[in-house]
């Protein structure tokens, strides 16, 4: 858990995009053993985004960046820090963070990538930032989540494929004057790296059609309901705070049900979160940037709220942070 700093760290600035293809669960009946109902009912989900066959992580990655940056009111010469997490890259050398830092403009910056397995990376991606901030060399850090599924899954491997989505998610983080509230709680269960796997791309040779994301749901589902209101309340309280102090929670957007459970669970009224797996489905570390960035562009967070996010998935791995949403 991250002590208190003697300055604030806050986010001044959120932004995110899809691709404009739609991907409806009527379009995934074609290519699956499947149906709109049973999707609905089981995760929540409509229609997925997906990016066109020249889309690359990294486009995806600099339209949320600008955005977010734009949101902050900074120019890319303002940025120290680039964080970027994602399973796939543009290409293998070099990491997708330097390709992004070349292309905005953000001379001054450190750049690198990160990656836990997807869905558990945008926190782990977020406290990263967080121990790097330190008010005089870094003292601004863009941070970029960002998935691109559909070029690589197995789209007859319905277990899978037919909940995940293409999008990317940026937030911009500031220092400043004064204490403010901050928080940050991260676990892996490596004992447990099997329930989630996605081979291929690396020194274990697979067959093809195992190259694709394998989970264990059942396991998924239990992991998410014990870990993800034990560590929102571990990080809260590690704060100072109460539950019902926290003005907004992002979770990560993998299945309405997980997350009306763990609201209840939490004793959270449904107006204090912001859900749009509907939408855009389970896109990985994305999804709980991109609820941010909508969530804050709807009003639902206005300035100097205090919010927590949560991410979780593969590794096993979970994490939860509390910050300060500042905006301009």
């Amino acid at each position: 858990m991250t002590a208190p700093h003697d300055f604030s760290i806050r986010c001044v600035g959120t932004g995110s995009y899809a691709p404009e293809t739609v991907l409806t669960n009527q379009d995934i009946e074609q290519r699956m053993d499947t149906n709109d109902a049973w999707i609905q009912k089981t995760y929540g989900i409509r229609e997925r985004r997906v990016a066109s066959p020249t889309q690359q992580v990294s486009d995806l990655s600099c339209e949320a960046a600008k955005r977010a940056l734009d949101a902050a009111m900074l120019g890319p010469e303002q940025i120290d820090l680039i964080i970027h997490a994602s399973i796939n890259n543009d290409v293998r050398v070099p990491a997708t963070a330097c390709i992004v830092q070349g292309r905005l403009g953000c001379d001054e910056a450190v750049a690198f990538d990160i990656n836990l397995g997807g869905c558990p990376n945008t926190a782990f991606a977020l406290t990263t930032a967080i121990k790097y901030l330190d008010g005089v060399r870094f003292k601004r850090a863009l941070v970029i989540c960002t998935e691109i599924y559909s070029k690589f899954i197995n789209w007859s491997y319905r277990s899978s494929a037919c909940f995940l989505g293409d999008g990317s998610g940026a937030v911009v983080l500031e220092t400043g004057p004064g204490g403010g509230p901050l928080a940050c709680d991260l676990h892996t269960a490596g004992s447990q790296y099997a329930e989630v796997v996605w081979a291929g791309g690396g020194t274990r040779q697979v067959d093809p059609e195992e190259q694709t994301p394998i989970i264990n749901g059942r396991v998924v589902w239990d992991f998410g309901h014990r870990v993800v209101p034990e560590v929102i309340r571990t990080v809260i309280a590690s704060a100072g705070f109460e539950v019902d102090d926290v003005d907004f929670f992002i979770f990560h957007q993998a299945n309405i049900n997980m997350i009306r459970n763990n609201m209840a669970a939490l004793g959270v009224p449904p107006e204090r979160t912001h859900m749009n797996n509907d939408r855009f489905g389970n896109t990985g570390g994305a999804s709980s940037l991109i609820a941010l960035d909508e969530a804050v562009r709807l009003g639902k967070i206005p300035p100097k709220s205090r919010v927590v996010l949560c991410s979780y998935g593969a590794g096993l791995a979970w994490g939860a942070v509390l910050f300060e949403y500042r905006g301009r």
